[in-house]
């Protein structure tokens, strides 16, 4: 029994090995206009020999085969792919396969998929016609530019390292504005940055005149800056798409042509960078113990209690003061004596940072076990800033702090190794012990695991829990491949978590938050349903697949209410009313259209 079982695991072990290799093959592209490069990729995770490619057929081959492989070990197990390549360009539209391509891997032939290329005139997702979108964009950009714009305004173009420095972007418009989404965020490197402000607030509308025009004023940003490093940096610019209602060119009808007609257009616009000059900290005078802290700041160290007893707690707190660079100062080190077990500390921040930088305080909390009695002394503590001010180093220091430590009753079980640290006591009667006394099972020395009852009973639950993940894994990835239909399924459980969302925010009383939740809970629950992109969904995409359903005009009606409602609360404050009709049509629209359409 026990050789029939060993030869079962070694034809097993053989199986394995064959079904671990992998041999695939993809395309960058499944569709490509007629003359664009795509490229085409086949993989083996195992070493392989007589390659055979596939017959491209029409596709004329520009470059390949181009070679490459990879190895890599990770905790100890080797793996190992190698990858040949081809770049193909379209001559003729229409649907093609490219067959399977083969290599020969311990004397058995492995295949790849098959892999299917549709070439297409114009492909409205392809490289040629994105560009052309936004050539578009920044066409209508800069015919609107002087209406619709973004400025940054920074408070200096001049300061030292770890000084503050405020950014601000604004958006101005002279049209109508229907909506405001983020488009790109700057970068700010080499600065450490908080936002006062952020483009994902409620945004508020004011009026300024600038030149004799009126025009509608945003505050989109407020971020306060902290140069990391000297040298010329910039602030990047803040990118936002603006949707704008203008006067349209055509009439379509007598009211129109007397009364005018609007249309609306998108507009994507961004600030100007500003470079910043920062200047590197003076080396004169730089003390020793100089850790970056820049502003004006004042210093002390507190204990809890001066008098204790051995394997007592004492807190000793660290408090800094002031106004600067709050948020990037770490905590000290204190020379403690060997005696003490120090924990590391707690951080409490007390400070606000606003337009004119972090003020407050910032507290480091240690809490330490004195082990031995006896009278201690704890070193003056420094702490030394740029004090921007004078323009000089400044270093401020604390007074000595006296500790007495009186024999506790277990301070003779207590055996230290002279280091200071937790983590490094070798022996602590009450925390840790290493050896065991009692209850000892031993094991006989001529006991094996190996091939035993036990053994082949866990390499057979192995074996069926492999077999169980695979059939899972497979019915997964069959039902995965149907994405439209599995997208499908899940629109109204997504839009029901969405609307759930939507309700909490109501009665909380953040009326922003609801009505963006409830719009994207619409919009993406008509995306997923009609397996749209996010550059596809609009309202009027909606508008015209509902319209060719059996859907009542109201629900369609509804829609449009709800959407623009949305969008307008971002300018103009709802009333909780308002919202929970809203909230309640939404729930109508969505089933309505799962009841007929399903």
């Amino acid at each position: 029994m026990r050789r029939l079982l060993m030869i079962f695991f070694f034809l097993l072990s053989q199986l394995s090995y064959s079904a671990a290799v992998n041999f695939t093959a993809k395309s960058s592209h499944s569709v490509v206009e007629l003359g664009q490069r795509f490229q085409v990729t086949f993989t083996i995770n195992a070493g392989g020999g007589n390659f055979t490619p596939p017959d491209f057929g029409t596709f004329g081959v520009l470059s390949g085969p181009n070679q490459s492989s990879s190895v890599q070990i990770i905790n100890g197990n080797r793996t190992q792919s190698y990858t040949i390549s081809y770049i193909l360009v379209s001559t003729k539209t229409g649907k093609y396969s490219i067959p399977p391509a083969e290599i020969n891997v311990n004397g058995k032939v492995q295949k790849t998929d098959p892999i299917s290329i549709e070439v297409v005139d114009k492909n409205p997702n392809g490289s040629n016609a994105q560009k052309q979108r936004q050539n578009e964009r920044k066409e209508q950009g800069e015919e609107l530019s002087d209406y619709v714009f973004i400025k940054s305004f920074v408070d200096k173009k001049s300061a030292y390292v770890g000084e503050k420095i405020t950014v601000t972007y604004k958006l101005y418009s002279k049209l109508s504005l229907a909506g405001i989404n983020l488009e790109s965020l700057p970068a700010l490197n080499g600065f450490w940055s908080q936002d006062l402000r952020s483009v994902y607030d409620q945004i508020e509308l004011s009026t300024e005149y600038i030149d004799g025009e009126t025009y509608q004023v945003a505050e989109l940003q407020q971020t306060v800056l902290y140069p990391q490093r000297s040298g010329k940096l910039e602030i990047d610019p803040l990118s936002m798409k603006i949707t704008v209602q203008v006067r349209s060119r055509r009439a379509r009808s007598m009211f129109e042509s007397m009364f005018g007609s609007y249309e609306r257009k998108e507009v994507i616009t961004k600030s100007s960078p500003i470079p910043i000059e920062i200047k590197p900290l003076p080396k004169q005078g730089k003390p020793a113990d100089f850790s970056g802290a820049v502003g004006q700041f004042d210093f002390s160290l507190i204990a809890s209690k001066n008098s204790v007893k051995s394997n007592e707690a004492i807190d000793f707190k660290v408090v800094l003061k002031g106004n600067g660079n709050l948020p990037l100062i770490g905590a000290p080190k204190i020379n403690f004596p060997p005696d003490f077990e120090v924990y590391d500390p707690e951080t409490k921040n007390n400070f606000k940072t606003s337009f004119s930088g972090s003020k407050g305080s910032k507290e480091f909390n240690y809490l330490v076990i004195p082990r031995h009695s006896g009278s201690f002394k704890i070193d003056p503590l420094s702490f030394s800033y740029f004090d921007l001010a004078t323009k000089s180093y400044k270093t401020i220091k604390t007074e000595p702090i006296s500790i007495e430590v009186e024999k506790g009753a277990e301070e003779e079980s207590v055996v230290l190794s002279g280091r200071s640290r937790k983590n490094e006591i070798e022996i602590l009667d009450n925390d840790i012990r290493y050896i065991h006394l009692s209850n000892i099972n031993l094991i006989k020395a001529d006991h094996q695991f190996f091939g035993s009852l036990a053994y082949y009973l866990v390499v057979l639950s192995l074996l069926f829990l492999l077999l169980g993940i695979y059939l899972i894994s497979k019915r997964i990835k069959e039902k995965s491949k149907d994405q439209v239909g599995l997208r499908k399924s899940k629109a109204n459980s997504k839009a029901k978590q969405k609307l759930r969302n939507a309700k909490k925010l109501l009665d909380k009383g953040e009326l922003s938050a609801f009505f963006e939740e409830i719009s994207n809970a619409l919009y993406n629950y008509f995306q997923d349903y009609y397996n749209l992109s996010k550059a596809e969904i609009s309202i009027d995409k909606i508008v015209e697949s509902l319209s060719k359903s059996e859907i009542d005009s109201n629900t369609i009606n509804n829609l449009k209410e709800v959407i623009h409602s949305s969008e307008m609360a971002r300018f103009a404050p709802q009333s909780a009313d308002s919202a929970e009709s809203i909230y309640q049509k939404s729930i109508d629209i969505i089933s309505e259209v799962e009841s007929v359409l399903k």
